[in-house]
């Protein structure tokens, strides 16, 4: 399970501007100068990944609640059908993989809370946080956690399945839980307890296995509870956060009328049929004696022999951060893109050059490496009933790298004797032995990063140390994970004496120039996404970002020819660039694509058709786009307790002119997470749009107060200030803006000074916006404009002839330039 994190609109927006993707909100770059409503701008969103979102809670008494949570439990136990046989009935036959499944993470992923899984201390321990207070007890072979919550926080009327719920004083409330479920075995365990509507919630506690400690998973983060990554919210939700992929032939079972949840599975943990699928026929096949050496159909999945990019495609369902596109997973396809949409390389969630940053399981580094191309699988490295690594230390890399070219000083100068005093624990690497910290294969090649506070993964894009690309972008490098008491500059100049002046070209020098600034790498950009020989994921991150230059008909070429790509992952990158285009634009190059062999692609079409009218599909599509619009509203449905769900159909909704509609949704979003700014910035716009100006202040306002350093925000509602005269104030607003880096708003700024008259203080915003932005020729003409009004004409050719130096080949500074000296 990974716990969310808050995201601000700040970064949010940051993130939106350079990329319009699957489950990053994305921002409309079109800005307008002026101060009419259609100046603001609109975030845009798919539906968020699992850091996103949350169902709601409804009143329900505890008599009615432990009725339902039992019928809930007896469907359950009782859902072994007559598909699922169970893992019992698997070790009849496959007894040494199941004696290594025992005791695995898979097998320990979720089990019933009893005194043999508990490891926490239940022993009258009381643990205090910023976040939450808790005292863990247990009696007769029952645990409980008594929670001590300000009663100003919390809403007096909720009911859950409390043990009891007392208040302690006025201010204060306690409340004891049953535990129900352990989540997780090792190096951390959580516990699950029963809420109303058939939840199970996490706690944001969890026992350190490894010091043998209570400790918060969201420390420091000042969670309130509004939020929707607040312990009693979706962002801890066991349903629809953790369940598909710690249980076996899980069914959510969200009724997104209700708010309930009437979740089952076969099996309480990860067992034999959630790798292997149901396991019904296959028994059958032994049972009557059918099955023979020449048998085409063992009628089970991942067997001896599946390709390795299938085999790791079968892995990346619970090993990737991605969306699900339909409410239950089945076994019935070899593409992972039939029933998920993995994140690309999205702000966020990777560093600049690719390398993990959030939490994002595995799939999505490992497929941007070497490995994975020379057909590499998960089950090279890692036993796959025990999850174990197959072999300690190099000996595993040893397999197919010779290790007498690379298990040796030569290769990684390092000494085995070297002392390790000055380097990071957090990137000690655990299977190193009595082997000093830089031999290790991994320590250079897979460098990780802790999460949920004390788990320590590693990279799998296998990627060479590149601490000259951490000067320029401020990603990571293994160097100086290791040395911390030296800098990137430092450990550049030790690889380039090591192995010379030149490092290989690698894509991700493409992505870091892209993140800082698209519009000086459209070239590069455009050469990665036609690279046949680069990572799918890494061209589909191109296409991405490439969204924002849809308007150039040159990328619209570029688009079209990546939507035939042989790949499944850039086809769908490549037709959500086209949701902003006019249908002119887009109809006939994306309609073929409605019957693309895959699901995602199908989903993706459709959305970017959204806003064409029915009768404009031809009738020979016109059986796809219905198909096509039923799995995306499939997949809307079965994420409809995410607030960025939401956040889309409000989207949607507004694009095709259903307004009432569109406000409808945003509110539903805050309803969901009331600090889930995105939507909350959408719905001010909106009521901006429709000449709602008081309801669309008090909006902006409402951000502000949350996220008080928003640049775009304090934008929007400078021009909505000033289109109702309040200039004084939008004046503020605008400043305000422009300091936390919006050009634009200085540009405004300086237009209401140059209004009014205060001519320095509009010379100087002028300036500040040109400072941001030194090539944007509005900002030019405004200040040229101010110059010539007071006939200061020599200080108009100065500041171009000053600008035409730094920029010697931009061709609208030299036609200025032309007009200023034709001018008496």
């Amino acid at each position: 399970m990974s716990i969310p994190r808050r995201k601000n609109l700040g970064i949010i927006l940051s993130i939106a501007f350079a990329l319009l993707a699957i489950l990053i909100y994305l921002v409309n770059s079109d800005s307008d100068s002026g101060f009419s409503s259609d100046a603001t701008e609109t975030v845009k969103a798919d539906n968020n990944t699992v850091d996103e979102n949350d169902p709601q809670s409804d009143d329900i008494s505890s008599l009615t609640m432990n009725s339902h949570i039992a019928h809930i439990d007896n469907r359950m136990d009782s859902h072994i059908n007559n598909h699922y046989v169970g893992s019992s009935t698997c070790r009849s036959c496959h007894e040494d993989q199941f004696v290594m499944w025992q005791g695995s993470h898979h097998d320990e992923s979720m089990q019933i809370a009893t005194p043999d899984t508990v490891k926490g201390n239940f022993n009258n321990t009381t643990y205090k946080s910023e976040n939450f207070q808790g005292t863990f007890t247990q009696s007769e072979g029952r645990f409980f956690v008594e929670t001590l919550t300000n009663n100003t926080t919390i809403n007096s009327t909720f009911t859950d399945n409390t043990v009891t719920d007392n208040t302690s004083t006025s201010n204060n409330v306690t409340k004891k839980y049953s535990i129900e479920y352990t989540f997780g075995t090792e190096p951390l365990q959580q516990y699950l307890v029963k809420f109303p509507d058939g939840k199970l919630q996490a706690l944001p506690i969890a026992w350190d296995t490894i010091n043998n400690q209570w400790f918060d998973l969201q420390e420091g983060q000042g969670v309130q509870v509004d939020e929707w990554i607040h312990w009693t919210k979706g962002g801890l939700n066991w349903n629809s956060m953790c369940a598909d992929c710690h249980s076996t032939n899980l069914d959510k079972n969200f009724d997104p009328e209700t708010g309930h949840y009437e979740t089952t599975w076969s099996e309480i943990d990860v067992s034999c049929e959630s790798c292997h699928g149901p396991g019904k026929q296959h028994v059958e096949l032994f049972q009557n004696n059918t099955l023979s050496e020449n048998i085409e159909n063992l009628f089970i999945d991942m067997q001896t022999g599946t390709p390795p990019k299938v085999l790791v495609d079968k892995c990346a369902r619970c090993h990737s951060r991605r969306q699900a596109l339909t409410k239950t997973f089945r076994h019935d396809s070899n593409n992972f893109l039939d029933h998920y949409r993995p994140e690309v390389l999205s702000e966020g969630l990777y560093h600049p050059d690719g390398q993990i940053l959030d939490e994002v399981f595995v799939y999505g580094s490992f497929i941007q490496s070497k490995m994975y191309h020379a057909n590499v699988s998960c089950i090279q490295c890692h036993e796959p009933h025990s999850a174990s690594l197959k072999i300690e230390g190099n000996a595993l890399c040893g397999q197919c790298h010779n290790p007498a070219q690379y298990d040796s000083p030569n290769h990684h100068h390092h000494s085995n004797t070297v002392s390790s005093s000055k380097v990071s624990a957090n990137t000690i690497n655990t299977n190193a032995g009595e082997h000093a910290t830089g031999t290790q294969c991994v320590d250079c090649h897979m460098p990780g990063k802790i999460y949920m506070g004390n788990d320590f993964r590693r990279d799998h894009s296998f990627r060479v140390p590149r601490p000259d690309l951490s000067m320029v972008s401020n990603s990571p490098n293994a160097c100086n994970q290791c040395h911390t008491d030296q800098n990137a500059e430092w450990a550049a100049k030790q690889i380039e004496a090591w192995f010379g002046p030149t490092r290989p070209a690698h894509f991700s020098e493409t992505l870091i120039q892209a993140r800082s600034n698209t519009a000086a790498s459209l070239q590069t950009l455009i050469n990665l996404l036609q690279d046949e020989a680069q990572p799918a994921i890494t061209r589909a991150t191109a296409a991405q970002v490439l969204t924002s230059e849809m308007q150039n008909p040159q990328i619209q070429s570029l688009m079209q020819a990546a939507l035939l790509s042989d790949q499944a992952l850039i086809r769908t990158a490549a037709a959500q660039t086209y949701y902003d285009l006019p249908a002119a634009n887009k109809l006939s190059l994306l309609q073929p694509l409605l019957n693309d062999p895959v699901r995602s692609v199908r989903i993706a079409t459709y959305r970017s058709l959204i806003d064409v009218p029915k009768r404009q599909i031809s009738t020979n599509y016109r059986n796809a786009f219905n198909k096509a619009e039923k799995e995306y509203d499939e997949f809307l449905r079965a994420n409809m307790e995410f607030p960025g769900t939401q956040l889309e159909i409000a989207i949607n909704a507004q694009k095709t002119g259903r307004l009432r509609d569109s406000e409808q949704a945003y509110i539903k979003a805050l309803t969901i997470d009331g600090r889930f700014n995105a939507a909350r910035f959408n719905l001010a716009n909106l009521h901006y749009q429709t000449g709602k100006l008081e309801q669309a202040e008090a909006v902006f306002r409402t951000i502000l107060e949350q996220e008080p350093n928003a640049p775009l925000v304090h934008f929007s509602l400078g021009l909505l200030l000033a289109e109702v005269g309040n200039y004084e104030s939008a004046k503020v607003s605008l400043s305000k803006a422009g300091e936390l880096g919006n050009s634009r708003a200085w540009y405004n700024l300086a237009v209401i000074h140059h209004q009014q008259g205060e001519i320095k203080e509009a010379e100087k915003a002028y300036f500040s916006a040109l400072q941001l932005d030194s090539l944007n020729p509005e900002f030019y003409n405004g200040i040229i404009a101010l110059y010539l009004q007071q006939k200061r004409l020599a200080d108009a050719k100065q500041l171009i002839s000053n600008a035409i130096q730094q920029h010697p080949d931009i061709s609208f500074l030299k036609e200025l330039e032309w007009s200023l000296n034709n001018m008496q």
